[in-house]
């Protein structure tokens, strides 16, 4: 009996490998009927690819600056494919858009027929699988995206004009007062589209429901729970087509209307109606493909799919108007470099695997790619219903590796790290991330075991513009969010993530922020300049088991922190950090209350034991007095009157044997909660500079937050400025823009429970001054950056700096490939450590075996032990030099006879740097061994 499957496999099989592979070309001068084999007998359009079946290694050649449009999607599944250009000039296109012909001015009863124009496309628009009619879903003039029919109106679609939520707001509908003066009837923008921000991170799209025009009531379906105040715009309303610009889709009579914006004729303009959804699928195991030097444009969903296919290759390509550029689905060793992805409206690249199914992404890798301006579009980013946030880069699944790509002006994070986690992330540059939304970083990490090194990351903003509505309505007037604009952001509760050889500068918000993060280590970045450096928080579960060691933190503003930790857990081991503010000595927080260096060592002796300060204190900023003194009893050099504490119980008294002559000296209960001292109150002009200075000293260590308040009608904070004070006498200046023209101002120099419990204030100034210019704090200490793959020399401009060694340096600097260095102007005095930090150490006994351990030292070239007899210690010790080594073990051995007390000895160890000079000692252990 003859097997009719095993040959009919085989006869294909024969066909299969009989067929050689071809080479097919395409230009706008061919023709769909020729055989497309060569340049002279090429195909026109897309059009055979998606009907005739193909072979194992059959090319693909576009002709260099022909359009071709259409989508992409080859039948059966031919492996080891190529689909690249050929001729002279720009990339090829692959277009997601028709071009839009034969315009005339607009009949529509509704429109302006001197400036509005329309064309019909009836029975030129694509249809899908099952007939329906494509609409056109966006609209380009000469390359620019036109703005959908809208109100408020805009000047561009990359403009803003925010309408604002009222205060009557539910779950599916919501007032607004100005809507209503708009004076449109009832149901007037039932069907038009609402696009909102609808959160910090979201922007939704929904078709509106129903209108009240009485009350400016919108109904919107599965809106959700709705705030007051959050920004939005209406559009998809043919009768809002009133301004330059916009245009209009009429699906039911199939026409285009368009207002071309200011000088364009529409018959002599390109113009193009976005209306395919994917430009080129590689899918269904079309395995080996390459696919390069192409430019995809204005399709619906992507520029390119890939999907179940491996080892594909997308490489010097351009994607440009796409609502995402690049996505993928499970595709092992898929490779997408040195790609230029620009204005996509949504995402630039998605990766995905399925996780659940242990899908092995293997060697897969996006790297040298340039990503700008991802979903800057506001709100644009899906046409119809739906959520967006718009990720240049988002990076699901597990294992894949993001390296040396550069991105740039994000709406919302630079990358997503989710799913299985265990990404690799480096030597990336992202800057500007979350200029549209809010809470998040330029890496924002959701997932475990990710390694995040030698990234660049800079410039994110957190946006808080009028569009960011009340965050609650808890007080009157209501609270908004404020910039959660981070370098590396983070969701909570994950693990084993590395963040190391960062360079991660000027955020508006936190640099590394870990959240109920365990096992995770940040080690050898440099953070400069956000606010603040370093967070480690308990929300949604406890922060435990970290590392933080090694890193420069510099701050460049008084109330920048270097490290924050919240609630009193012990979040993991600080060490080896070099801490720099040259404006504040307060470097650290730790549940609500802020250390200098010293002090927090002295408190909790487990952290930062071997951190260093850099010792450089400069002015803020440079004035010149011009008032007189606006406090009244500034010496207290007869009495305390006119001042007093606003709460009880609480004791202030005059002393005369601390400070100058006379002080305040202020002591507290321990059981209230807080103490403010409060001098006479002030009247202030608005935008005056102001100049307040005092001295103090305390019993013990802690912080004055110093707060300038308007009393009434209610207490308003306007300036809030926080001050170490210890054992050692301190005089401040604090120099302040006024805000308001007010009569009612008061300072409040508080404490609380935490801090010392007695201090003493003396030399109470405030006056008006005139400011002088000075140089700002990142031309004092400045940060040179190398984000790129090879050794750059630096020119310093002829500016003589130090390093924070204390070394001079001047002329020019080298800085190896994806490095930075920290600088301080010569004329300032930066203090390197005398000698090295003393390390920790500690033992462990165990019968005849003993093993000692010690920390690890910044600057340290090696380590003595010095060693003597114990409980007689011997008046010399002996030494011995453990070069790096950070651990010593000692077992006696078998048979050796201790004597019947056994024999002890005591150990301290010190670090030595690289001319053989040793620091301070570490703790003195002893141990007995019996």
């Amino acid at each position: 009996m003859i097997d009719w499957q095993r040959l009919i496999l085989l006869l294909c099989l024969f066909i299969s490998s009989s067929v050689s592979a071809q080479t097919y070309y395409f230009a706008n001068t061919g023709n769909d009927t020729n055989d497309g084999l060569s340049p002279q007998t090429a195909w026109q359009t897309t059009s055979n690819l998606n009907t005739q079946a193909f072979s194992d290694g059959d090319t693909f050649l576009f002709k260099r600056g022909d359009v071709f449009r259409g989508s992409i999607k080859l039948l059966r599944s031919p492996t080891n494919l190529t689909f690249s250009t050929y001729g002279e000039g720009d990339r090829a296109v692959i277009a997601g858009s028709m071009a839009i012909q034969n315009w005339t001015p607009t009949t529509h009863p509704s429109l302006n027929a001197g400036f509005v124009y329309e064309a019909n496309v009836a029975g030129l628009l694509p249809q899908d699988a099952d007939g329906n009619i494509k609409p056109i879903q966006y609209l380009f003039v000469n390359g620019n995206l036109m703005t959908i029919a809208r109100y408020p109106n805009v000047n561009s679609a990359l403009d803003k004009n925010w309408l604002k939520v009222g205060s009557n707001a539910g779950k599916d509908y919501f007032t607004d007062p100005v809507l209503a003066a708009y004076g449109k009837p009832d149901n007037y923008w039932k069907g038009a589209t609402l696009r909102i921000r609808n959160y910090s991170w979201t922007n939704t799209v929904r078709e509106i429901t129903g209108y009240s025009a009485a009350a400016g009531r919108l109904s919107v379906k599965d809106l959700g729970s709705q705030l007051p105040e959050w920004g939005y715009f209406i559009d998809d309303k043919l009768e809002e087509l009133d301004f330059a610009g916009e245009w209009y889709y009429d699906a039911d009579n199939q026409k285009v209307y368009l207002y071309p914006p200011a000088g364009v004729d529409p018959n002599q303009a390109l113009i193009e109606g976005a209306v395919y959804e994917t430009g080129l699928s590689i899918n269904n195991h079309k395995d080996n493909a390459l696919v390069e030097n192409l430019l995809f444009r204005h399709f619906t969903t992507q520029g390119m799919h890939v999907n179940s296919s491996d080892n594909v290759t997308v490489r010097q390509c351009y994607f440009l108007h796409n609502l995402k550029g690049i996505t993928t689905w499970n595709t092992a060793d898929l490779s997408i470099n040195n790609n230029e992805i620009h204005y996509q409206l949504h995402s630039s690249i998605g990766l995905q695997a399925s996780v659940s199914q242990g899908f092995d992404v293997k060697g897969s890798v996006v790297e040298n790619n340039t990503i700008m301006n991802t979903a800057m579009y506001r709100a644009y980013g899906v046409r119809y219903d739906g959520v967006y946030q718009g990720n240049a880069i988002d990076v699901y699944g597990k294992a894949y590796t993001v390296r040396g790509n550069y991105i740039e002006n994000v709406a919302e994070n630079g990358m997503y790290l989710k799913d299985g986690g265990h990404h690799v992330i480096e030597n990336n540059v992202v800057k500007n991330a979350l200029l549209i939304l809010n809470d998040g970083g330029a890496i924002s990490i959701g997932s475990d075991g990710n390694t995040i090194r030698g990234n660049f990351l800079s410039g994110t903003v957190g946006n808080i513009d009028e569009s960011n509505g009340c965050g609650s309505t808890s007080k009157d007037p209501c609270t908004h969010h404020s910039a959660y604009g981070m370098g590396i952001g983070s969701d909570s509760g994950f693990e084993n993530n590395v963040i190391e050889n960062n360079v991660i500068f000027n955020n508006s918000d936190m640099g590394i922020r870990l959240n109920a993060f365990q096992n995770t280590t940040v080690r050898n970045n440099v953070v400069y300049n956000n606010d603040p450096q370093i967070v480690v928080q308990d929300k949604l579960g406890k922060s435990v088991n970290n590392t933080i060691e090694n890193n420069i933190i510099i701050s460049l503003h008084p109330d920048q922190l270097g490290l924050q930790l919240t609630n009193e857990t012990h979040h993991g081991d600080m060490n080896n950090n070099y801490y720099c503010n040259p404006y504040s000595d307060l470097a650290i927080m730790r549940d609500g209350q802020r250390y200098s260096l010293p002090d927090w060592k002295q408190s909790f002796t487990r952290y930062d034991q071997s951190s260093v300060d850099c010792g450089l204190l400069l002015p803020t900023e440079n004035v010149q007095g011009v008032g007189e003194n606006l406090i009244t009893n500034s010496t207290f050099d007869t009495d305390i009157k006119s001042w007093g504490p606003n709460s009880k119980p609480e004791k202030i008294f005059q002393d005369t044997t601390r400070l100058d002559n006379g002080s305040l000296k202020a002591v507290f209960d321990t059981s209230a909660s807080s103490l403010s001292l409060v001098p006479n109150t002030l009247s202030l002009q608005k935008d005056q500079w102001y100049r307040l200075v005092f001295s103090v000293v305390a019993e013990d260590f802690g912080d004055i937050q110093l707060r300038l308040n308007q009393t009434k009608p209610k207490y308003v904070i306007y300036e809030e400025r926080f001050f170490a004070m210890d054992t050692q006498r301190r005089d401040y200046q604090y120099i302040f823009k006024n805000q308001l023209t007010d009569d009612t101002m008061k300072f409040l120099f508080t404490t609380n429970k935490d801090d010392a419990r007695t201090y003493w204030i003396d030399n109470v100034y405030l006056q008006a001054v005139n400011l002088q210019p000075t140089l700002p704090a990142d031309k004092q200490i400045k940060l040179f950056t190398n984000p790129t793959y090879e050794t750059k020399t630096v020119s310093l401009q002829g500016v003589n700096y130090v390093d924070l060694a204390g070394q001079t340096v001047s002329g020019q600097i080298s800085l190896a490939p994806f490095t930075s260095a920290v600088l301080v102007r010569a004329n300032n005095t930066i203090t390197a450590p005398a000698t090295l930090a003393a390390p920790t150490l500690s033992l462990k006994v165990k019968q005849n075996k003993v093993t000692l351990t010690w920390t690890a030292v910044m600057g340290a070239q090696g380590y003595s032990l010095y060693y003597t007899t114990y409980p007689n210690a011997q008046p010399q010790f002996e030494k011995a030099d453990m070069q790096l080594n950070r651990q010593l073990e000692l077992e006696l051995p078998e048979g050796f006879e201790l004597p019947i007390d056994g024999v002890g000895f005591y150990a301290v160890i010190t670090a030595y740097d690289s001319a053989g000079t040793e620091g301070r000692f570490s703790n003195v252990e002893h141990f007995m061994l019996h």
